[in-house]
């Protein structure tokens, strides 16, 4: 047990850590201004950039739209849930969010903000955990296959229309190809999913034989069944995934305009650059390395910023504006943490015995 306290420390302090580590080294690395060899253009550092002046009005901007668009995808959940036939509240769902939020930005631990949400719903039906759970996974899958396609639709119309900064790069037509292939796949194979729900119950049998986890594993194939029979609810999330991604981008466009540069035509990239590129460092930074991707983040949008020909320091200050604002709506669900503390810490308790329960018991012999 002590080991087991040790490690459940240990890896927060690694993710604090190694999060905290790049992106001192990314800043370091971009500090100083740069002369390109062949052009001799000057590209100013980040110390430069932010001894400049500072644009409030694009800052607010991209605070409005973030929380725009996190009200968005805070009510897509609910509808998710809802499309279980899961007892829940829109206000339970704005309240559960923001605390979900404040953990992921700043509690990189092993009880992440998208378990405390689902074991909250689940709290007064046990029995219907698993699917409180794929509530949640439905919310990731559907925001990521939002990005995805919003990359290939926008991403295409400013390639169709000729836009030079697109038609120009082959490497921003090969990101919209990829996400094209990927996001067409990935529709057609959950329309194709219809075909096989008259054996929807076959399935979920085979799923049960699984030792310990299959009743588990057939609760999340009746949710995803659920969820492909309910077409309308998925296209109504689609459409507020696309309206949040809108908001995402747009956001990233005033962050980018935070710390206003010297040359904004070579410096500043444009919006349909943003569309194709913003979406893809916001998929990366999801990945859970660091607390909120902090590091992660602002290297990939360094080099999302060089495959569009644009200088790095551009992107990793637009990435740290854009985290300014992500932090302060994370305090604002840490707020509302205080104001339910003692219902995340039941909920806390209730996923810890879980954790025991599933141990091997050689482990807790131990």
């Amino acid at each position: 047990m002590v080991k087991k306290h040790a490690a459940k420390w240990l890896v927060p302090v690694l993710k604090y850590g190694v999060g905290f580590g790049l992106l001192a080294f990314v800043i370091s690395k971009y500090w100083d201004p740069k002369t390109n060899p062949d052009t001799g253009a000057v590209t100013p550092g980040i110390g430069q950039l932010l001894q400049g002046p500072i644009a409030f009005e694009w800052l607010a901007g991209a605070g409005l739209l973030m929380a725009t668009a996190a009200a968005l995808q805070i009510y897509r959940w609910y509808l998710l849930v809802r499309a279980l036939d899961l007892p829940f509240s829109v206000r339970n769902a704005y309240r559960l969010s923001l605390v979900g939020i404040f953990y992921n930005t700043f509690i990189p631990g092993s009880v992440g903000g998208d378990l405390v949400k689902a074991y909250f719903i689940a709290h007064a039906h046990p029995e219907r955990k698993a699917r409180a759970i794929a509530s949640v996974l439905a919310d990731r899958a559907l925001g990521l296959f939002g990005l995805i396609l919003f990359v290939a639709v926008l991403g295409g119309i400013a390639w169709a229309a000729g836009d030079e900064r697109i038609t120009a790069n082959a490497d921003l037509q090969k990101i919209v190809r990829i996400m094209a292939v990927v996001g067409g796949g990935g529709g057609l194979a959950f329309l194709l999913l219809g075909l096989v729900l008259h054996r929807a119950d076959i399935f979920a049998g085979r799923l049960k034989k699984i030792p310990k986890v299959g009743n588990s594993l057939a609760e999340v194939w009746y949710a995803v069944v659920e969820y492909r029979k309910r077409l309308k609810v998925v296209a109504v999330g689609i459409v507020l995934s696309a309206a949040s991604h809108f908001g995402l981008v747009f956001a990233f466009h005033c962050a980018s305009r935070v710390f206003p540069p010297a040359n904004p035509a070579a410096e500043l990239a444009t919006l349909p650059e943003h569309m194709v590129v913003a979406p893809i460092g916001f998929i990366a930074q999801a990945i859970p390395i660091t607390p909120g991707g902090v590091g992660v983040a602002e290297g990939v949008f360094a080099w999302l910023y060089k495959l569009s020909g644009r200088p790095e320091t551009r992107g990793i200050i637009a990435r740290l504006a854009l985290r300014l604002v992500e932090w302060l709506i994370a305090l604002i669900g840490y707020i509302v943490y205080l104001r339910m503390r003692a219902e995340v810490r039941e909920i806390q308790h209730e996923m810890e015995e879980d954790e025991q329960k599933n141990e091997p018991s050689e482990q807790k012999t131990s």
